[in-house]
């Protein structure tokens, strides 16, 4: 029989499991029948800020936020909590049952699992992001598992082969091929279970596809590999080349119209890169001068300069792709007003005059004697004309002359731009309005650009109703560009409505306050001593929260603001001022340069969306006429 435990035991035994019990990384709560906290483990008072001595003895409510979360025994069960300073936490919660004598006890083991919600959140939102890609690629996605089940089938997919996603689920991918196939897909699979090695993987194979209805056409499939845990899958992207195989089997002379579209994007690249890189240097090298200059005012100056010119052409740069993005995919609006031809010439020429002027060349313009007005956008028709005396002074050679002539013809303005330049050849004068398609260049790349000014030149004409030419007698012999606009009803008659640009007055009736919020400091700071030299009083802040306080506080007359601010953004800053101050101008002043981007500024309340770099004068401008329309408060 055995002998009744030794009280010494009992007490070693109890001391081993209080010491397992302190030392453990979760919580450990003991509660009697009541809810009282019977005891409560170091990790508990980590987890909870409580000293034991301040928790035994009280409910545990204290500990929960919601204390009827703990009525059900079980394991692995996600609840809040609550702390010592009220904030609240996600723990998992598991709560067992014993006994003593007649009495009932819990133990809960409680742990914070914080960074495991936002590690799962981070991944939810990532998958949420890539699922987004996934559904949204023109070419269809679809995941096999090592078996060669369908996993996954995304919409383009779907409309692709003509099945719905439940149709594939779960059945082997050899439906959507045909039959002849079959074998070759099996002596994969073999080779895979067999080697390990599957020689499915690769990118540009040419495989035939069967649709639902089972017609079968070609596709190019790219497969890849990859591990979840111990299991391995397929992804295959592929994507349907029929047209591109009807062209190569009937039509052989456009494999080399495709030959050259590559060539032309290759070249393309390898422009960017070089226009790209080529503003960097110098302004690498003035910000060098800048730091060894101190007060050397002349080297500063210089050195200012270089930038600010170099700048100014990586600006236009990213503006020329933007705006042949949004232009080709028709996702650009005009702003039409009445325009006098000769304001749109003058503005025009004031756009392209550094460049004109760094080529030592001079511009001569000639103009009806009447106003000839046409219906369009301003901004736009300057953007035509100054592309073409752009084009003019780079392949002009040096110290030529470009002449401006307009002139009406019948129910058209006629605005004729010739150089005396290197001409264009014949060859290319018919496709010198193609997206990347330029001259003979060297490798210097002396002229620059990117061969997209032409195609600008192009679509902006025709979304004014009207037409662009070119003509040259050949290489050497100059070249000419026509732009034929029609008329507005009437345009002998009355002025204008925008002349030239104006320079912006300063503020009138006292110095208007106006508030810079962006989180980059040097951008903030820069942007706010740009409007103190207009005569206005800036004030800069940082972050979303301390615009709020600023506004209530300060009370701007305009508030300048950042859209990607860390924490509270600024779409939501613009919210929550809108509601308060419903008249308050709030100017966008990002990175973010989308249509997308603009039309959320618009719902959030901004009244304007600049995109960064902004042009000062332009903020200037807009600024003064905010400010010209009285109080906001």
């Amino acid at each position: 029989m055995q002998s009744p435990p030794r009280p010494e035991d009992l007490v070693e035994t109890e001391e081993r499991m209080r010491s397992v019990v302190d030392h453990v990384v979760d919580g450990i709560i003991t509660i009697d029948e009541g809810g009282t906290v019977t005891t409560f483990n170091r990790a508990a008072e980590r987890i909870f800020g409580y000293r034991a001595d301040e928790v035994i003895g009280q409910n545990v409510r204290i500990l929960m936020r919601d204390p009827s979360q703990a009525k059900i025994i079980g394991i692995g069960r996600e609840v809040l909590g609550q702390r010592k300073d009220g904030s609240t936490f996600p723990m998992d919660l598991a709560i067992s049952e014993f006994r003593l004598g007649a009495s009932r006890y819990f133990t809960g083991i409680v742990r914070d699992i914080t960074e495991r919600k936002r590690a799962e959140e981070e991944l939810r939102l990532a998958e949420e992001r890539m699922r987004s890609v996934v559904d949204h690629v023109i070419d269809g996605i679809i995941t096999i598992d090592e078996r060669g089940n369908i996993e996954s089938f995304n919409p383009a997919a779907e409309k692709l082969f003509g099945y719905g996603r439940a149709e594939v689920l779960g059945r082997n991918v050899k439906m959507l091929m045909p039959g002849p196939y079959h074998g070759e897909h099996d002596a994969y699979i073999s080779n895979y279970v067999t080697t390990g090695r599957p020689k499915i993987i690769g990118i540009g194979r040419e495989v035939v596809g069967q649709r639902k209805d089972r017609s079968t056409f070609p596709m190019e499939l790219a497969v890849s590999e990859f591990h979840i845990g111990a299991r391995r899958y397929f992804t295959g992207i592929v994507r349907d080349i029929t047209e591109r195989k009807r062209l190569e089997d009937q039509l052989h002379e456009r494999v080399d119209a495709l030959a050259e579209a590559d060539r032309q994007k290759d070249e393309f690249l390898a422009m960017l890169s070089h226009e790209l890189r080529n503003p960097l240097a110098p302004m690498r090298n003035a910000l060098y001068l800048l730091k060894r200059a101190q007060q050397d005012r002349e080297t500063m100056k210089a050195a200012c300069d270089v930038m600010e010119r170099q700048m100014h052409q990586l600006v236009r740069l990213v503006d020329d792709l933007l705006d042949v993005s949004r232009i080709i995919r028709g996702k650009i609006d005009l702003r039409r007003d009445r325009l006098d031809i000769g304001a749109v010439v003058a503005r025009a020429v004031e756009m392209a005059q550094p460049v004109v002027d760094a080529h030592g060349h001079v511009v001569d313009v000639s103009l009806p004697e009447g106003p000839l007005q046409v219906e369009g956008d301003m901004v736009r028709l300057a953007q035509v004309l100054s592309n073409l005396l752009t084009n003019a002074a780079k392949y002009s050679g040096s110290a030529g002359r470009i002449a401006v002539a307009v002139r009406r013809e019948g129910d058209d303005a006629l605005i004729a731009v010739r150089d005396q330049g290197a001409g264009i050849p014949q060859e290319l004068l018919q496709r010198i309005f193609d997206l990347f398609v330029q001259g003979e260049h060297t490798l210097a790349r002396s002229q620059g650009g990117l061969g997209i000014g032409l195609t600008v030149v192009r679509r902006l004409v025709e979304m004014h109703g009207g037409s662009v030419s070119a003509a040259s007698a050949g290489p050497g012999q100059g070249s000419e560009f026509q732009v034929r606009l029609p008329l507005a009803p009437g345009s002998s008659e009355g002025d204008a409505t925008e002349a030239s640009r104006p320079l912006p007055a300063s503020p009138e009736g006292g110095r208007k306050r106006l508030l810079v919020v962006d989180d980059n400091v040097d951008a903030a700071e820069t942007i706010a001593k740009l409007l103190r030299l207009a005569g206005y009083d800036a004030e800069c802040v940082y972050d979303g929260p301390s615009a709020l306080e600023a506004v209530e506080r300060r009370r701007p007359d305009v508030v300048v603001l950042d859209i990607g601010l860390p924490g509270m953004d600024g779409y939501e800053v613009a919210r929550r001022l809108r509601a308060r101050f419903r008249r308050l101008p709030l100017i966008a002043v990002t990175g973010y340069g989308q249509d997308s981007d603009r039309s959320r500024s618009l719902q959030a309340g901004f009244d304007h969306h600049f995109t960064k770099p902004v042009d000062p004068l332009e903020l200037e401008l807009f600024i003064a006429k905010l400010s010209r329309s009285g109080p906001v408060h």
